[in-house]
């Protein structure tokens, strides 16, 4: 598993003739505005070029890969210093694009890496089987294996009587056609630009305020980029994309971008969705033909867990984001562990339980809370976590019948992650619930008896390897957990999270068998309580009933709006961290709405206020079985069973605690097995990005070869000439000649000149030639070539 890009985004290459993009004010800088430089794809990217003071940005030359491509850019209305253009026809792997003005001493090189329009970036090898969908969601039938589809532009426009309508001439103004004001001040007809297609294997699609026809005529040059629940292990492309129709948010003004890999119900795999993320972005920068000032991430359930993943994991793509129905990551155990539960109720013994023995189990205020629950854990399943509609059960695992079909859980859809198991070729699964006592609180407080509590630790039993009921508990792979810790698969508040602000809002529906439980949002609290010292940058919004609910949203689009735009106002240098605190709106606070009415008061589990007290959270199993609200633990560590920690026990009551523990109970006061911080951010899981390295060559040529002796000495022209041409054009060639120091002869530098014109040539005249001397030339590496020496000549001096 390759866990870092071998790709140098920028080389400086100090003194070379060459700068990396903005590296002095002195020089011209380049940017890549669509993507990261090391992840283009498609074979074009949109650039920016800005020209250092003093240097005419007209007289800027640009080159792709050497070849001459300034007429693609254009000046920037808003920075005069400043071209733009979309630079196509980019090759395969490495790139580089350079530029240069006359009179300038370097030129500067920025490098990039194209990928297929297909993918993939970062997350590693493509899923196969793969089962394509583009005629389902309204693209057409599949131009090739990896599920692509011609690219559409459609028009909408909001009609005055509150729907969305199609409009075949984007410029006509129908008798119904809505305005909007969008929250800029502008007010412009409510006319969106629908554009459909495919990226990374998944149909995508982007809208945007075209008033008039005008692409983008009413963007507020923002995106809100939304993202799709459920949990499916994928083998196919999707059967939803979610609506780019947004009034909420296009009202506004935002662009709205989604795919259908950005669905969680498609595939469970947030990596996956980080990397389709920056393709779709790329897509709609370079339609749009300039960089958002911020890009928000919404999504609720599913959704939640990607926009939560990808601020960690990979900083930049998401700049705030508005979690709803939210769980901090994708690892709960809350799923396998209440369809366990819910199975002992199926027992004689689970069934004689009352109510609040099996609330207490749980720590849901709904009895029947884990039958809801325990539907998650398709997931965990080798049969069951693929969607069956799409992907036909004739290619999926079956232990008798088909043992070699595709296995459908959480880690086969995240192989590229967590790798295989040497020894069975099956994912590495960090599953485990050894040691958990069940029921631990319920104990403790009176509300099971031990043997309860010992009856159902006895026969909660764990997974087998497939997913299927065990009477054992189950097991973790080190490794696996390992990856997970370190890859960033546990939410730690770490990477980018204390970056951006977060406007967590939530429905609230602890009264209903319902998996939404708000409990996880206070383990996200936690977790950044814990990690960071505090949660400054999070503020929690909980409503229940329809003008609650949409006043709470409309609150936090609006919140989170403002508290973004401030951040990126401040031009002070302080770090990111400190910029989300400082910027933070006045009334970004925790608050709660009851019929339909604002009330600002503290989340906070226990805290006596009108919110907590009209919304209170409950609690999970793993947490009424011990574990702390902060815990970010796989795996527990264990400690010996002390029966005084259960009462007054009877020695057949102990033999039994030290038959079902054998090897201890959860100690939750340590870290977990295998635990240990992220270790970076933007992992790369492949594929591995190679550029190779040419070999070139340089020739230097004296005019006059012989010069005639004189007391001062004669100069001599010395002219090299660098191959390939143009592509190593406006490298810095380093002329020398050999002299005698005391008793040793060396090659000292003469002076260096930057390659120019067809020809690749630079020159340099060396004065005071008294005798034969030799001569060379050499220019050290660049991206894409090794370094090169031209052979010594010598100038011959006649008496």
């Amino acid at each position: 598993m390759k866990l870092r890009n071998i790709f140098l985004l920028v080389a400086t290459l100090a003194g070379l003739g060459f700068t990396a993009g903005g590296a002095s004010a002195a020089s011209i800088s380049i940017e890549t505005l669509s993507s990261q430089s090391n992840r283009v794809t498609g074979g074009d990217a949109l650039m920016a070029v800005t020209a250092p003071s003093g240097t005419n940005p007209s007289k800027v030359v640009i080159r792709r890969n050497g070849s001459v491509v300034t007429s693609s850019f254009k000046p920037d209305p808003n920075d005069p210093r400043k071209l733009v253009g979309l630079v196509s026809g980019l090759r395969s792997g490495g790139n580089v694009i350079s530029a240069w003005a006359s009179g300038l001493p370097n030129a500067t090189r920025h490098d990039l890496f194209n990928s297929p329009n297909a993918g993939p970036l970062f997350s590693g090898p493509h899923q196969s089987p793969y089962i394509c969908t583009t005629e389902a969601l309204g693209a057409g039938p599949p131009t090739d294996e990896n599920c692509s589809a011609p690219t559409t532009v459609s028009y909408s426009y909001r009609s005055t009587d509150g729907g969305f309508k199609p409009l075949a001439d984007p410029a006509s103004r129908p008798a119904d056609l809505a305005q909007t004001t969008t929250r800029t001040g502008e007010t412009v007809d409510y006319v969106v630009r629908v554009e459909q297609g495919t990226v990374n294997r998944a149909v995508y699609r982007w809208a945007v305020l075209a008033s008039g026809g005008v692409t983008g005529n009413g963007w507020n040059q923002r995106f809100f980029y939304n993202y799709g629940g459920g949990c499916s292990t994928g083998h196919q492309q999707g059967q939803s994309v979610p609506n780019p129709l947004n009034n909420a948010e296009l009202s506004r003004g935002y662009a709205v971008l989604s795919s259908s890999l950005n669905v969680f119900n498609t595939s469970c795999n947030d990596v996956l969705s980080a990397e389709t993320t920056s393709m779709v972005k790329e897509k709609a920068i370079e339609t749009l033909g300039r960089k958002p000032v911020w890009t928000a991430g919404q999504g609720g359930s599913g959704g939640s867990v990607q926009i939560q993943m990808i601020a960690q994991n990979y900083p930049g793509l998401l700049d705030g984001i508005n979690p709803a129905a939210s769980f901090p990551d994708n690892s709960s155990p809350d799923y396998p562990d209440c369809r366990l539960i819910d199975r002992y109720y199926g027992t004689a013994e689970g069934a004689a339980l009352s109510n609040a023995q099996r609330e207490a189990i749980s720590g849901l205020s709904n009895p029947n809370g884990c039958a809801a629950l325990a539907n998650g854990a398709d997931v965990v399943n080798a049969s069951e976590g693929c969607i069956e509609a799409v992907v036909p059960t004739s290619i999926i695992f079956n232990a008798v019948t088909n043992p070699g079909g595709v296995r459908c859980t959480l880690w086969d859809n995240m192989v590229n992650v967590y790798g295989q198991d040497p020894n069975t070729g099956k994912a590495r699964r960090t599953l485990d619930n050894v040691g958990v006592q069940y029921g631990l609180k319920g104990l403790q407080a009176g509300t099971l008896t031990l043997n309860e509590f010992l009856d159902l630790n006895q026969n909660i039993g764990g997974y087998d390897d497939n997913g299927d009921f065990s009477p054992q508990r189950s097991v973790a792979d080190g490794e696996a957990l390992k990856i997970a810790y370190r890859t960033g698969r546990f939410q730690q508040g770490a990477g980018g999270i204390t970056s951006i602000p977060i406007v967590d809002e939530r429905t609230y529906v602890d009264d209903e068998a319902n998996v939404h439980q708000y409990f996880n949002t206070y383990r996200m609290r936690a977790r950044l309580d814990r990690f960071n010292g505090g949660h400054a940058n999070q503020i929690m919004f909980r409503a229940k009933g329809g003008s609650s609910t949409s006043a709470m949203s409309d609150t936090a689009i609006d919140t989170l709006g403002t508290w973004m735009d401030a951040i990126a106002a401040d031009d002070s240098g302080a770090p990111k961290p400190e910029k989300v605190v400082n910027n933070k709106p006045a009334n970004a606070v925790d608050a709660c709405w009851i019929t339909g009415q604002r009330i600002d008061a503290v989340a906070q589990i226990g805290a006596n206020n009108q919110c907590e007290n009209q919304y209170p959270p409950h609690s999970l199993p793993v947490n009424q079985a011990g574990a702390p609200l902060d815990s970010v633990i796989g795996k527990c560590q264990t400690k010996p069973v002390d029966p005084a920690d259960y009462g007054n026990p009877n020695p057949s009551q102990i033999g039994r605690l030290n038959a079902i523990f054998p090897s201890g109970v959860c100690d939750y006061s340590k870290p977990g097995v295998e635990e240990q911080a992220v270790s970076g951010t933007d992992v790369s899981f492949g594929p591995q990005q190679t550029i190779t390295t040419a070999k070139r060559k340089l020739y230097i040529k004296l005019s006059p070869q012989k010069v005639k002796k004189t007391k001062k000495g004669k100069p001599v022209k010395v002219t090299a000439t660098l191959h390939p041409c143009p592509e190593v054009t406006w490298q810095r060639v380093v002329f020398e000649r050999k002299v005698k120091k005391g008793k040793k002869t060396i090659w000292q530098k003469s002076g260096s000149k930057i390659v120019t014109g067809s020809k690749c040539q630079a020159s340099i005249r060396i004065k005071k030639i008294k005798r034969n001397t030799r001569l060379r030339a050499r220019a050290e590496a660049i991206t894409g070539f090794h370094k090169t020496q031209a052979p010594a000549k010598t100038a011959k001096v006649r008496r």
